[in-house]
């Protein structure tokens, strides 16, 4: 059996001996008696009684550094390296030793400190930081790497460190490597400065020989000297002092803080599919931590990677709206940098945005990204493909504005995370403006375009399923049939109609009417979006009663099931309370046949009209709609403002009325509307 360091035995009865800071001197151990002579019984004793002594040691001596003690050792080593490094420098000059092997590996020391610093001690270099390095540097690189590395861990490193920190008694693991930390920021700043500020005289030698001249002139002239005098230079002595604020006066490397975790910069091409992962990497990224109750857990600084795919999508998490609203916004940053390359906030400048604002008003295609293939192309490929296509290229004016605003917002956001200091962008003349009205700006259809639209194969009847567009006798009262139906009796946007489930039909004293709420299919634009709105008789004359029924009967939850990509089809039978699964191309599916109808009905659709033209129509007709007398409007403000969605001015309308809405006037509004067919 062993035996521990601190049992001793006299006169056959065994003692717990220790020598304890503060308590026992070198001379005078600690002895406590075991109160027994059994070896076995005292060895056990006494190792309970070293571990329990050894956990009262770790919590009473064991020093827990305020953290201006930290920043007051960081002062000091700063000071300390500048000059030593400063001193190495200026004697490789003099004595002639400083080669160009030797000025290379100078230089590389300082890069791969700053990679040290922002992608912390770890022992290999990452890939990312190592391809930043030209091919014949790697090397020495990682050579460098390796050495610090190995210092910088090493217990002789710690111990001068704790050394010059002259911290007396025991650091916790923790204090040790917040001092080890400052030193290598110390090490690091000290080759950056070293790197920016000139270290010989030349400028001072110059200056004083000019100075010298004009005096030797003076003298032999007897007048003034006509010399003229050089510009002033700031001293060499000066400049090269060993002094922290001359250290950040001086932007050398200028300090970039690491990416966002799982995010990595794109080498070589910059496609679209590559900008695209990166913001999928970035969307992954964990969100800050919550407090967990404990002081020690406080986190009183916090660091966020400067790459702009993840500085975007940590604005979309602070923004309001929905889940499209937020897509649209990474879109905008996409097509940013798509287009100029930038990849860091930090490296945003004003050529930059004035650039891209061009590139996006004179050569970037309407339409991008929409087949596969395209993703793989870079901008200028994708620019001079559509150049060579024929392609319709310059963005409307309102996508430019939306695209411009967002990047000034993510450079807003990165201001309130430290990553971008004084850069304010000019975004006077970047956005094109646009000559046409408001009203101008979409396309209403009128009520006779409308009437045509319906009178097409889609709602009177078709060959086939697979021939909607030809004349036959089949009508399908599918989604294609009653959500543009629904779109152009009530106004609503396309996806609340498309996302309604069996239990949104309803009735109210003898009003059969849809409840357009939030759901796991789909979201709404807003809280004014939640509301109900009356079916027009000609819905319910169709069979619209009948279709709800009929998927009742399926047990079935969603009334438009087709809608879902087949991936998501299986939640048009399952019900997800408070959940909304977001999906990009929900209502898609649509896109096409409206389109065709719109084509084959109206010949060639020459004013360009869409879905949404449904509810600028219903708008539109509400507002224009007048009493006998021909001037008073017959659909009040606030019950045309109901029926589409929209918040009404004023507190009193928005915040002194109950949720749900009378139906009766918004039924006489919906009645109102003229039949289609």
């Amino acid at each position: 059996m062993g035996t521990t360091p601190y049992l001793c035995e006299r006169a056959g009865r065994f003692y717990f001996r220790r020598r304890i800071p503060g308590l026992s001197t070198s001379k005078t151990p600690l002895m406590v008696s075991l109160g027994t002579a059994d070896r076995k019984l005292a060895h056990r004793v006494c190792v309970r009684l070293t571990a329990q002594m050894d956990r009262m040691l770790d919590e009473t001596l064991h020093k827990t550094l305020p953290s201006t003690d930290v920043a007051a050792f960081f002062k000091a080593e700063l000071r300390r390296c500048v000059a030593q490094v400063r001193q190495v420098r200026l004697v490789e000059r003099m004595d002639g030793s400083l080669t160009h092997e030797k000025a290379r590996r100078n230089h590389l020391e300082t890069i791969v400190l700053r990679g040290m610093i922002e992608d912390g001690l770890r022992e290999e270099m990452s890939p990312e930081r190592l391809a930043g390095f030209a091919a014949e540097d790697r090397d020495i690189a990682t050579e460098i790497h390796h050495v610090l590395f190995r210092e910088f861990l090493s217990p002789a490193f710690n111990t001068g460190v704790k050394a010059r920190a002259q911290v007396q008694g025991k650091l916790s693991q923790l204090d040790t490597l917040h001092l080890r930390w400052a030193a290598v920021e110390a090490r690091t700043a000290a080759h950056e400065a070293a790197e920016a500020v000139p270290l010989h005289s030349g400028d001072q030698a110059r200056e004083a020989a000019v100075s010298m001249l004009r005096e030797m002139v003076e003298e032999a002239v007897g007048g003034t000297s006509t010399v003229p005098a050089p510009p002033s230079q700031p001293s060499a002595e000066v400049a090269s002092a060993p002094d922290q604020a001359a250290v950040h006066a001086v932007p050398a490397l200028p300090p970039r803080t690491g990416l966002t975790p799982g995010v990595s910069l794109i080498e070589g091409r910059m496609t679209g599919a590559a900008i695209l992962a990166q913001i999928d990497a970035a969307r992954a990224q964990p969100e800050e931590a919550d407090f967990d109750g404990s002081t020690a857990s406080l986190q009183v600084d916090r660091t966020y990677g400067d790459d702009i795919a993840g500085t975007a999508v940590r604005m979309t998490w602070r923004m309001k709206g929905n889940e499209n609203t937020r897509d649209q916004r990474l879109s905008s940053v996409a097509l940013f940098m798509y287009l100029t390359g930038v990849q860091r906030v930090s490296e945003i400048r004003q050529h930059n945005l004035d650039s891209f604002a061009k590139l996006m008003r004179n050569r970037m295609p309407a339409k991008y990204w929409r087949k596969e293939a395209d993703r793989h192309l870079t901008g200028p490929e994708t620019m001079a493909q559509a150049k060579r296509l024929g392609l319709p290229c310059g963005l409307a004016a309102g996508t430019i504005e939306r695209h411009i605003n967002t990047v000034s917002a993510l450079l807003h956001h990165a201001k309130t995370e430290e990553n971008v200091k004084d850069f304010t962008p000019n975004l006077r003349g970047l956005i094109p403006e646009d000559t046409r009205a408001p009203s101008e700006m979409r396309a209403v259809p009128t009520l006779t375009e409308l009437q045509r639209l319906f009178s097409h194969t889609l709602w009177q009847g078709c060959k086939s399923r697979g021939r909607r567009h030809q004349p036959g006798d089949l009508v399908l009262k599918d989604h294609n049939y009653w959500i543009s139906l629904l779109l152009a009796y009530t106004g609503a946007r396309r996806s609340e109609i498309a996302g309604l489930l069996v239990d949104d039909f309803g009735e109210e004293d003898g009003i059969p009417f849809i409840d357009l709420r939030p759901n796991h299919l789909r979201g709404l634009k807003n809280a004014s979006s939640t509301r109900r709105i009356p079916l027009h008789p000609h819905i319910l004359e169709l069979g619209f009663a009948d279709h709800v029924r009929t998927c009742r009967k399926r047990s079935l939850i969603a009334l438009f099931p087709e809608v879902l990509s087949k991936s998501r089809r299986h939640l048009s039978r399952t019900a997800r309370p408070g959940e909304v699964t977001y999906d990009k191309q929900f209502g898609n599916c649509l896109d096409h046949p409206l389109r065709m109808s719109f084509q084959y009905s109206l010949n060639g659709n020459p004013r360009g009209l869409s879905g949404h033209g449904f509810r600028h129509y219903v708008n539109d007709h509400l507002v224009n709609l007048r009493r006998a007398d021909g001037t008073t409007h017959a659909v009040s403000e606030i019950d045309r403002m109901d029926l589409l969605g929209h918040t009404a001015s004023g507190v009193n309308l928005t915040t002194y009325r109950r949720p749900d809405r009378p139906l009766g006037p918004l039924h006489e509004a919906i009645k109102s509307l003229p039949r289609l067919f």
